[in-house]
């Protein structure tokens, strides 16, 4: 019977294929290379016969800045992995005479993986769970003269190969049953009780939150690497109203939700105008199934592609009118909402996903799943509750 999969094994396998491929779709003609993942002094006991590649995850190290994680949240962790080249001597005019050495082809080989990581240190992996992906990046690491002879002596009779060392960060080990996680902070305000136990009261009506104000910003497109901004945008004609947070309520008091009047916004984004369809909305949702908040879980929406930045400025002084901005947030894109949990959150961006042409020298926009870097913009979080009458 298998064992069961697990986030660490998907990921070091991942990794396995990247390189079998050479980071393409399928792997290239000229590259006859085997991968494998394991202790070289076990994997390679016998004589090779066929160029390979050995992945050693020999080292996994917590990450430090998850020291207060429960144990129901995800645990981050560094891996490290030694990437040995096992060459074979080749003839290719079957002259009897060796055109190119195991050394040769060693080296061949390591050049190629410092290739490939150099131009794609970060993979997008795709998580257990839909729409999730882990974001990992291979750095390359030094080692000294005493720590690759500690490495090699524990591989009995295997002999010391060229090779490579990478730091993978960072990997999840994900919990069979995970915490619940809370909401975002929509607004600040201040009240006193006495009573501890009225932390999950509703707010006063008669007492003020204060949001976060939406300043001005002009996005400078000079920069390769710029950043979309955002802000939601709602209200009549004459009273249009710009927002990073938001706050509505719908007739909630049946055991579903009224989802007839659900809030439709305008998102109006600043970024190169003169650009089409390079800017994606990504976000997460919360969806609290108790009153007191305290048992959601933050889930991926589907990704709104093919969008267009509205301008290069945001002047909060001369907003868009209704349906005036390329996008409009409405009920559908709150993938996966159900009307009959208690309360909702949605956090959005606006993401750009570009490429490093090596030859150019140049950044150009691609897909998501062919980016070297996400560029995602200042947040937006929009908070539902019900109206209990």
């Amino acid at each position: 019977m298998p064992l069961p999969t697990s986030s660490l094994s998907k990921i070091c396998n991942a990794i396995r294929e990247h390189i079998d491929s050479l980071g393409l779709t399928t792997s290239p003609a000229d590259w006859e290379v085997t991968v494998t993942i394991g202790a070289p002094g076990i994997n390679q006991t016998s004589p090779v016969t066929k160029n390979t590649l050995n992945l050693f995850f020999y080292r996994f190290e917590p990450f430090g800045f998850a020291a207060d994680a429960l144990p129901g949240d995800v645990q981050w962790v560094k891996m490290f992995c030694i990437i040995t080249a096992f060459g074979v001597d080749e003839d290719i005019d079957s002259d009897d005479r060796v055109d190119f050495s195991a050394g040769f082809n060693e080296l061949r080989m390591l050049s190629q993986v410092m290739r490939l990581f150099q131009e794609q240190p970060v993979m997008l992996i795709e998580g257990d769970d839909s729409g999730e992906v882990w974001h990992t990046q291979i750095i390359q690491r030094p080692l000294a003269d005493e720590h690759i002879n500690q490495i090699w002596s524990t591989q009995g009779d295997t002999i010391y190969r060229p090779s490579l060392a990478y730091e993978i960060a960072l990997a999840p080990i994900e919990p069979v049953t995970s915490s619940p996680e809370v909401a975002r902070v929509a607004s600040i305000g201040a009240q006193a009780h006495s009573n501890t136990q009225n932390q999950n009261l509703l707010w006063p009506t008669d007492t003020d939150t204060r949001f976060p104000a939406v300043p001005s910003i002009t996005v400078d497109t000079s920069n390769p690497q710029w950043a979309p901004a955002i802000v939601m945008v709602s209200g009549t004609p004459l009273e249009r109203q710009a927002s990073l947070s938001i706050n509505f309520q719908v007739p909630g008091n049946s055991a579903d939700a009224d989802f007839s009047s659900f809030p439709e916004i305008d998102i109006w984004i600043a970024g190169d105008s003169t650009k089409t369809n390079d800017i994606t909305i990504v976000g997460q949702l919360l969806q609290n199934p108790d009153d007191d908040k305290s048992s959601g879980h933050w889930i991926e929406i589907s990704p709104i592609e093919n969008l267009t930045a509205d301008v290069d400025s945001i002047d909060i002084n001369s907003l868009p009118a209704p349906a005036a901005t390329h996008f409009t947030l409405q009920q559908s894109h709150w993938t996966g909402i159900s009307a009959s949990n208690h309360s909702w959150q949605l956090q959005l961006f606006a993401e750009r996903h570009i490429k490093y042409n090596a030859v150019t020298g140049l950044w150009t926009d691609t897909t998501a799943n062919d980016a070297d870097i996400r560029i995602r913009s200042n947040p937006l979080l929009i908070s539902l509750t019900r109206e209990l009458s």
